[in-house]
């Protein structure tokens, strides 16, 4: 403080000097005449000087506002620059701004506020503040800010923030020299400072975007509450009613609140991708081909079975007419907002995230966001990178959604506004699901159709020293390797590759006269293509079930998608079959059983009472006429993925 104020008063001396050494003289260079001395207010400074009349009466006509919606407002921004408060102000010279658009904004302001409407008089204020905020407090800023003091973070009255420096401000060129006041200092601009709208302001300023501010700022999840407990009292009106000498309201919005992101506050970052109306369209469509419902969903599983089903006529129905618009089912609105809900959440980026990445530096934050292998929204989905090829150098492709767009720079981080929405869901909103039978097998392994009872939850084998069966060198009785005659190289026994966790589930048939079918519970899924694929081992891994010289198992068994309803999807029914070389005795296997396996009906966001989901199928065949080969399946795990195509 003590150095701020010697510093103010030695160039406030250097100014009242060289106004009694050069009052008579005009600056040729900079066009300005020198005005104001130390013994004026800001506010006198500003009024007195011929130069800047057409922003001094904009001062007198704006009021300081808390919020769009202060209602105790009195006090001008001319008052408040005579006041014994220390300011400094970057105040624009005429003829570099448009005065007459900001009076007639006042005008209008004026006009409503003498409605006997209190919707207009409401909408009065909101424009009142838009002036304040956007060009007067734009223009100010508390305490004594000197331009010699080198570049300077200067945080304004609007709470924006902006870079000052001995010649510039927020990149406006100043004219002349400083002016010290009584209380502060006055900076003079060619020109207005740019209003930097943070990410929440710029979704209702931005025409282009008026579907997604529509649908963020909708009543029904934007709202506004009057606070008695933080508000100060007054007196009781004529009718009984407290009236209020400061009200406060707090604003909340479902949608916003859910994502975490808080894209008002100007002392976050945030990186945003914002479509445009056309892209809201598109992503609307390309989103909502994931939530596709079905007319009915059997829910409330117990273990064996859903609890509310089509047999006792206890579903979840979704094909009823919508109470709002009998044209459309409870399945479309369930999807719209499904829909519409999962691009909101999924909008906003923090960069403190990122990885190695300097937050002050826009260039590298803006490079980062571009090439990023993935970005993990505030919601925690993934957008993976769709450009990136395998080998790829890590951070280094430019994501074909965002490369040729060159962000807005919000005053609380950058905004890429999205003219088409080119995301792939299968790379951000599908997300893969894996699970190991062994960690929990009563949640994943469903009872059987068949009464094969004992394969309802399997046998968790741990693979040990003892026991595992590894892929080695088999050894003579000398202990030396034993040669392939033909090539010379040695001959290999055991099972080739790793079992994650050295854990499996083993399920073995309780008789062979029966199939033994095992059923396992999948994730909620979207109405979309999924990769499936089963991690499996032969029998001869666990040498507690397999001794040298037992038949040699030949596996053979069928996958088939059940859904919630116990309909069957025969139709693409997969047989994984040793015989054809679908799997080996040598190895651990990782099975596609579909490479893209398009679920009818999506499970996601049927609301937590509604838990529903698809099964999984393995059946492995009863004895027919022969002596039957393969009597268990060894499962390590199951793996859903979205299907990406190549």
């Amino acid at each position: 403080m003590k150095t701020t104020f010697n510093k103010w008063m030695q160039r406030g001396a250097w100014a009242i000097g060289a106004l009694v050494l050069f009052s008579a003289c005009a600056d040729d260079h900079f066009d300005v005449k020198r005005w104001g001395a130390g013994d004026k207010t800001l506010w006198e400074s500003v009024e007195s000087n011929p130069q800047l009349t057409d922003f001094a009466a904009l001062l007198k006509r704006t009021k300081v506002m808390k919020s769009k919606d202060d209602r105790t407002a009195t006090l001008t921004a001319a008052e408040l620059l005579a006041q014994n408060q220390s300011f400094t102000m970057w105040a624009p010279l005429n003829g570099t701004f448009n005065p007459k658009a900001w009076n007639d904004t006042l005008d209008v302001a004026a006009t409503y506020l003498s409605s006997a409407s209190e919707a207009d008089r409401k909408k009065g204020r909101e424009i009142q503040y838009y002036v304040w905020q956007q060009l007067v407090a734009n223009h100010i800023a508390r305490f004594n800010h000197e331009g010699a003091a080198g570049e300077q973070t200067v945080r304004l009255l609007n709470n924006k923030r902006a870079t000052a420096t001995a010649k510039t401000f927020n990149g406006v060129a100043m004219k002349g020299d400083d002016v010290a006041a009584s209380n502060g200092q006055l900076h003079i601009l060619n020109g207005v400072s740019p209003f930097s709208y943070n990410i929440y302001d710029y979704l209702s300023a931005n025409k282009d975007i008026s579907s997604l501010n529509a649908y963020i700022k909708d009543p029904s999840v934007d709202h506004v509450k009057f606070s008695d407990e933080r508000s100060v009292p007054g007196a009781m009106n004529e009718h009984g009613k407290m009236v209020y000498i400061d009200s406060v309201y707090t604003y909340t919005n479902d949608l916003l609140d859910h994502t975490g992101a808080q894209i008002a506050n100007e002392d976050s970052t945030y990186i945003a991708l914002i479509p445009n109306n056309t892209a809201w369209k598109e992503g609307l469509e390309k989103v909502g081909e994931l939530f596709k419902y079905g007319a009915a969903y059997s829910y409330d599983w117990n273990g064996t079975s859903f609890n509310n089903n089509k047999g006792n006529a206890r579903q979840y129905r979704l094909d009823k007419k919508s109470s709002q618009d009998a044209s459309r089912t409870l399945a479309d609105s369930l999807a719209d907002r499904n829909v519409r809900e999962n691009i909101v959440f999924n909008l906003f980026f923090a960069p403190r995230h990122f990885q190695n990445v300097d937050l002050n530096d826009s260039a590298a934050l803006i490079h980062y966001a571009i090439h990023a292998d993935s970005l993990i929204s505030t919601t925690g989905t993934i957008f993976y990178n769709a450009g990136v090829a395998p080998g790829a150098a890590l951070n280094t492709t430019p994501n074909p959604a965002l490369k040729d767009l060159k962000p807005y720079r919000a005053s609380n981080g950058y905004i890429f506004n999205l003219e088409h929405f080119t995301f792939d869901p299968a790379y951000s909103f599908v997300s893969s699901f894996r699970f190991q039978p062994s960690t929990s097998p009563t949640y994943y392994t469903a009872s059987p159709t068949s009464n094969n009872a004992v394969v309802r939850v399997g046998s968790t084998i741990n693979l040990t020293e003892d026991n595992y069966n590894r892929y080695r060198p088999k050894l003579a009785e000398d202990g030396t390797p034993v040669l392939d005659p033909l090539t010379q190289k040695p001959v290999y026994v055991g099972v080739e590759g790793e079992v994650e966790g050295k854990v499996f589930q083993r399920y073995e048939m309780a008789s062979e006269k029966s199939d033994m079918v095992l059923d396992f519970r999948l994730n909620p899924v979207y109405s979309t293509g999924y990769t499936i694929k089963a991690i499996m081992v032969p029998t001869k891994i666990s040498l507690d079930h397999f001794t040298e010289g037992d038949p040699e198992e030949v596996v053979k068994f069928t996958a088939q998608i059940v859904d919630d309803n116990d309909v069957v999807d025969k139709a693409h029914t997969v047989t994984i079959d040793q015989g054809a070389g679908q799997f080996s005795q040598d190895k651990v296997n990782e099975i596609v059983l579909w490479k893209n396996y398009v679920f009818p009906k999506c499970y996601v966001g049927l609301g937590k009472e509604k838990v529903s989901f698809p099964r999984l199928r393995f059946t492995l065949p009863k004895k027919g006429r022969g002596d039957i080969k393969c009597k268990a399946l060894n499962i390590v795990k199951i793996i859903v993925e979205p299907y990406r195509g190549k």
